[in-house]
């Protein structure tokens, strides 16, 4: 089992609570039933992520008022290296933590981010 979660479940945004909660939950509850079912044979991890760069995210930014092509351009302070994580890229981790390649990890809850997401969540401003 691979749970999908969030950063915001270490650090949320200040307009993310309940989110941001729900996401520690999630993480909370992967951990236990990994604890819970490990016993019989049942691997239980999660994906933490980070920004990704879905169509719908690109779209949505637009409308919010970032310029077409923003994630190509996006500042170090939202990602250090200049870009987001696409979903090509959380497929491949998905399909690592999914696979025996990641075998005996269990109740592993992996963070896909490029820096610490410990108090580095400003908000998405642009300007």
């Amino acid at each position: 089992v691979l749970n999908i979660g969030s950063i915001n479940a270490l650090s949320g945004e200040p307009n993310l609570l309940a989110y941001s909660v729900s996401k520690g939950g999630l993480q909370t509850l992967t951990r236990n039933l990994a604890n819970a079912h490990g016993v019989e044979k049942v691997r239980i991890n999660q994906l933490n992520l980070s920004w990704v760069t879905t169509p719908n995210e690109i779209a949505l930014k637009i409308r919010e008022g970032l310029p077409p092509g923003w994630e190509n351009n996006v500042p170090t302070v939202y990602a250090p290296f200049g870009k987001l994580f696409t979903p090509e890229q959380v497929a491949n981790h998905a399909v690592f933590w999914l696979s025996d390649a990641s075998h005996p990890a269990n109740g592993v809850v992996f963070v896909l981010d490029q820096s610490s997401p410990y108090g580095r969540n400003p908000q998405k401003d642009f300007s």
